[in-house]
């Protein structure tokens, strides 16, 4: 990645942390949280203001043309906030859209423009391989989306409308995200995605990663605030070696996840082994890192980690969500795995990897 690129990338980066430090503070986050502000309704209107969806789109769709490295950025400090709303689905579906050969079609091509202009929002299987067959759906997204992405026959995806389809939201403990069922048998089939699953399965996979790389980096700047403020016989518990020590680890776990995060980025795309490998790499360990992180600055926020009022469980329950969602990090290991034998097979330079 050239510098000129680096720092375009650095700028937009600036840019919407500089929005969502204003927008999404603490405060803010605990209001949304109790039910006393729409911030998820104020951030999706802002980030189609801001043309944040299209960053990561092709410049022929719309786009700034930024690829993997945009959506990269913007779910990085998505994480970082905790910042809620349908951002996640809407971002996976309309990239995996814009980037299928679906695209060209009128009808697909309208609903990227509208998604880009906050007009609608997109949703997608919770569970990639539920299809319409199915009596039910889970899917990630936000009440009133226009439309979702669910598994098609073998690697196809379809793309069904979502109009005039019973939905109802489901429970789940991470308060940011919002996650529906509806009945499949009514809604229509938009478009075929041929062939489009690895594309969404390496989307998915970089999107959780970069939030959950971010959420970490995120609950643990605001776990040393912390820390350096409570005080404990007489100083700041920051002081306390066993502790800094501790949080020195964590900001480690939070580097090397940053460049997991960045190593899948500069190998997406195609059909090469390390374009499987490093997306699903990424999701595994970034997230396993992530709870990681989040559940010891429960700890090291002392007995009010538990409480609802700060933030350490709203990251926690952000992070374990991530864990869970696209595929089991066993699964997605075990699929890594496959992808470098398939490297060393076939000659490729896997030092890298090792």
């Amino acid at each position: 990645m050239g510098a000129e690129m680096d720092a375009e990338l650095a700028e937009i980066r600036g840019s919407i942390a500089t929005v969502l430090e204003e927008q999404c503070s603490s405060l803010a986050l605990h209001a949304f949280i109790d039910g006393r502000d729409a911030l998820d309704e104020r951030l999706l209107r802002l980030s189609a203001e801001l043309g944040w969806l299209a960053v990561s789109l092709p410049e022929a769709q719309g786009g700034f043309g930024l690829g993997a490295a945009g959506m990269a950025i913007l779910h990085g400090e998505l994480g970082r906030v905790a910042a809620p709303g349908a951002f996640l689905a809407t971002s996976i579906a309309v990239e995996t859209l814009a980037r299928s050969s679906a695209a060209e079609d009128a009808g697909v091509s309208a609903l990227i423009a509208e998604v880009i202009g906050g007009g609608a929002t997109l949703a997608v299987a919770a569970k990639p391989d539920q299809s319409v067959a199915d009596g039910q759906l889970w899917l990630l997204g936000a009440e009133g989306a226009a439309a979702a992405l669910v598994a098609g026959s073998g690697d196809d995806l379809l793309l069904i409308d979502l109009a005039g389809a019973a939905m109802s939201r489901m429970q789940i403990w991470d308060a940011t995200r919002s996650m529906l069922t509806i009945a499949p048998s009514g809604c229509r089939t938009i478009a075929t995605l041929a062939g489009a699953r690895p594309l969404f399965d390496a989307l998915f996979a970089i999107a959780l990663a970069a939030d959950s790389a971010g959420a970490a980096r995120g609950i643990l700047d605001r776990t040393i605030g912390y820390m350096k403020e409570r005080e404990q016989f007489g100083r700041p518990i920051g002081a306390f070696q066993a502790l800094k020590h501790r949080a020195a680890d964590h900001l480690v776990h939070t580097i090397v996840a940053d460049r997991m995060v960045w190593q899948a980025v500069d190998h997406f795309g195609g059909d090469t082994p390390a374009a499987r490998l490093w997306p699903m790499l990424a999701k595994a360990n970034v997230t396993d890192a992530a709870v990681r992180v989040a559940g010891d600055c429960v700890q090291l926020h002392g007995g009010v980690g538990y409480t609802m009022e700060y933030d350490p469980h709203v990251y926690l329950k952000r992070v374990r969500l991530n864990e869970m969602m696209l595929a089991s990090n066993a699964l997605l290991r075990d699929r890594a795995e496959q992808a470098f034998g398939e490297a060393v097979m076939g000659g490729d330079d896997v030092l890298e990897i090792a």
